[in-house]
């Protein structure tokens, strides 16, 4: 191969006089060269900022160097022209000076995050670009891996389908601040995956963010509100809006998979069993349903008429348990929505309940916490708060910890019901506490975030907005992600 070979004779030899493309690989590939040369020439006294036009770039042992500087640019230039290069490799367009001012469609990629890498780089409005040729490599070189296998971490409210919100972790003493997105109100609770944070916003978006760096990657508009937290079962996330439906996102592509009428409001947060998505309904103040739904979008396969449901279901080995406006927790067949029992508890029950081997934990708006026996819905044990219970409870290191409307974390013998302690805050707390390890995390509406010792000390407590905090966190070993009335905010735990 000749020396004197540039960019622009070697494109024109690959792609055959330019009568093809180069495949995405090919093109992810020439960007993290491109870049990882940026990086080179922006670390040099002074910064360099080499000409990015394919005819000015030599090829040295097959790779493209960039070398010289071009008066009056910038490093943000620099990322933008890389990235107008790369767009226009990968979709057979012409960069054009238009894109300076209006951004080129979102490309029609294989990922959603080669989508919004590509989207980032040529993104018109310096603030939404990559803020340095090292994050664009990252993002470059992050984008051709392939999707990163085994469980995502946190895909469901709470954790798990038993609704128990607790995960393993280290032992922590406080947390400190990651990132901030300031994507708008987020009252629901996050869901990871390997890669990204998925939230959705009071507003009705989706939103699709980097776990590195809270970075938006894309987002789609599911309503005029959301409330619900979202669940993610292979490849698809299930989400209820306020506009009674429910609906489906392919998380790899960020596209809409179905979206079918149910009620009026549907905040409850998805159960999904099989192929069938098991959730609450508010058809009106007073009345609502729990219904099993084929999302194809198909016939519904099963519904039980209770009071308005704002609960979340839970999984419970034969049963789902829910909770209900009409002040008793329900189990059905999961199979078949036969009901197995009702547990009156004497107060609105839209908590969800988190549910061990024997016993389902729910709060009732009338201020009573209670256990209740999976086998035949009796009464393992009560214990009344005092205030009204929103929060639903988390289920970890033999207590059951739990928020009120006066601003109170209970713990109490997950076994007995018996008080271990109790936490004061400067708002009612309507978040729900998760475990990492031995220590609870719990937002308030005070606007803090709150990590507490087994004994109930407060370990830690920090502002995380200058409103209320509803949303209840989601956690992955020591990283913790939780939504407030300004955004998504994510926190490390520390030692």
């Amino acid at each position: 191969m000749p020396d004197s070979e540039t960019l622009e004779d070697h494109l024109r030899r690959v792609t055959r006089n330019f009568t093809s493309r180069l495949s995405e690989d090919e093109v992810f590939a020439l960007g993290c060269q491109l870049a990882q040369e940026l990086v080179r020439a922006h670390g040099e006294t002074p910064p360099r900022h080499p000409a990015l036009d394919p005819s000015a770039i030599p090829m040295v042992g097959g790779v493209p160097r960039l070398e010289g500087s071009s008066p009056g640019s910038s490093a943000a230039e620099d990322v933008f022209l890389m990235g107008a290069l790369l767009y226009g490799l990968a979709t057979g367009s012409r960069p054009d000076v238009s894109w300076r001012l209006d951004p080129p469609p979102s490309p029609a990629l294989s990922s959603l995050a080669r989508r919004a890498t590509l989207s980032g780089l040529v993104a018109p409005r310096r603030a939404n670009r990559f803020g340095s040729a090292q994050e664009a490599l990252s993002a470059l070189e992050d984008a051709r891996l392939p999707s990163p296998e085994g469980a995502s971490p946190w895909t469901v409210f709470r954790g798990d389908r038993a609704r128990r919100g607790a995960a393993p972790g280290a032992a922590a003493t406080r947390f400190v601040p990651e990132w901030d997105a300031r994507i708008g109100p987020v009252e629901s609770s996050p869901v990871l995956t390997g890669t990204m944070v998925l939230a959705a916003t009071a507003d009705g978006r989706l939103v699709f963010l980097d776990r590195k760096n809270g970075r938006p990657l894309h987002e789609l508009r599911l309503g005029s509100a959301v409330e619900s937290s979202p669940a993610v079962a292979a490849g698809v996330l299930h989400v209820g809006t306020d506009d009674g439906e429910l609906v489906g996102v392919d998380v790899s592509q960020g596209t809409e998979r179905y979206r079918v009428k149910l009620g009026q409001l549907v905040r409850s947060s998805p159960l999904v069993d099989g192929k069938r998505v098991i959730v609450g309904v508010v058809l009106s103040k007073t009345t609502g349903l729990l219904m099993a739904a084929d999302p194809a979008p198909g016939p519904t396969a099963w519904s039980r008429k209770l009071g308005a449901v704002f609960s979340s279901p839970a999984q419970a080995t034969s049963k789902v348990l829910v909770g209900s406006d009409d002040g008793s927790l329900h189990a059905f067949h999961p199979d078949t929505g036969a009901p197995l029992w009702a547990a009156a508890l004497g107060g609105k029950v839209r908590a969800t309940p988190a549910v061990t081997e024997e016993l389902a934990v729910v709060g009732t708006f009338g201020g009573r916490l209670a256990g209740v026996r999976l086998e035949n819905g009796g009464l393992a044990w009560t214990a009344d708060l005092g205030h009204a219970i929103y929060s639903s409870a988390c289920l970890a290191n033999g207590l059951a910890v739990v928020g009120c409307n006066e601003g109170h974390v209970h713990g109490v013998n997950l076994a007995t019901g018996a008080p271990a302690f109790e936490a004061q805050t400067r708002g009612p707390v309507v978040s729900s506490a998760v475990a990492s390890g031995a220590c609870f995390l719990v937002g308030s509406t005070d606007g803090a975030l709150y990590l507490l010792g087994s004994d109930g000390r407060i370990l830690h407590s920090a502002p995380l907005s200058g409103s209320p905090i509803h949303s209840s966190p989601a956690v992955d070993q020591e990283h913790v992600f939780v939504g407030s009335a300004e955004g998504l905010h994510a926190l490390r735990l520390m030692p």
